[in-house]
């Protein structure tokens, strides 16, 4: 049996594409400005975004004057960042690629990004490695992962059904890959990267009830909505856990979950 997670194939986001976009993207642009200040991006930069998903950082720093690239391996989000980076000015190259073997000559872009992407790759040295390969001498790349569940009662609360379901263990057992800053540093500096540093960043989804949360989870979680199409008839009293859990847990809201909720 393969040990590949299922959210490194490109059908869990294909599921999730229409969902995920509209409700995770206009919070994504908070870790999105923040990376493209940390790289340094200024008009005129060529800027490549590897596993882009809705666009968020390629779309704004198209819209800062950078010359970018984004590139997916979901054809359903692919799809979609194609819809909107046509209206980008300048316009936004899109390709559908793996970010594990970047179609593009070697110190090709002058940033480069994965925003919660590459964490999901199976081999993240080979995704790492790629971005280091494909960067301009003194380049800057900048990848983000999840916030760690054992820190958010909001996540916990939504997920641990799920968890407990299908036996999985918990986030404080195992953690969620590039979760933490020593990771981080290691993962980055194995992949070729130097002078890496590691920085946390707030951002939040504001929901008007706890059921809202919910609600908006099963619709824009790739793990959530995978669980959902396996489990058939079986997912019903899953998700009528998921949503008693969180409203004995939170209260019935209003309720602001970190991001990414996925």
């Amino acid at each position: 049996m393969s040990s590949v997670s299922p959210l490194a194939q490109p059908e869990a986001w294909n599921l999730v594409a229409p969902e995920y976009v509209r409700e995770l993207m206009p919070t994504f642009e908070t870790f999105s400005r923040d990376a493209l200040i940390r790289a340094g991006v200024v008009q005129g930069m060529r800027v490549v975004d590897v596993a882009a998903g809705p666009g968020t950082l390629a779309l704004l720093a198209a819209r800062n004057g950078a010359q970018v690239t984004a590139l997916d391996f979901a054809p359903e989000m692919i799809s979609a960042l194609r819809a909107r980076a046509a209206e980008a000015q300048p316009p936004v190259e899109v390709l559908e690629g793996d970010g594990m073997a970047l179609p593009f000559e070697e110190h090709s872009f002058d940033a480069a990004f994965s925003m919660f992407g590459l964490m999901f790759f199976p081999d993240r040295e080979r995704g790492f490695r790629e971005l280091h390969r494909v960067l301009k001498p003194g380049g800057r790349a900048v990848i983000s992962s999840w916030t760690p569940f054992d820190r958010s009662p909001e996540l916990r609360a939504v997920y641990s059904p799920l968890w407990e379901a299908f036996g999985v263990p918990p986030p404080s057992v195992s953690p969620a890959p590039l979760s933490d800053a020593a990771s981080c540093e290691s993962e980055m500096t194995q992949g070729g990267f130097c002078d890496v540093s590691v920085h946390e960043v707030q951002g939040h989804i504001d929901y008007p009830s706890t059921a809202a949360m919910v609600d908006a989870t099963t619709r824009s979680s790739a793990p959530v909505v995978l669980a959902s199409k396996a489990m058939g008839e079986k997912w019903e009293p899953l998700l009528w856990s998921m949503h008693e859990r969180a409203l004995s847990e939170l209260g019935a809201g209003p309720s602001a979950s970190p991001s990414p909720p996925t």
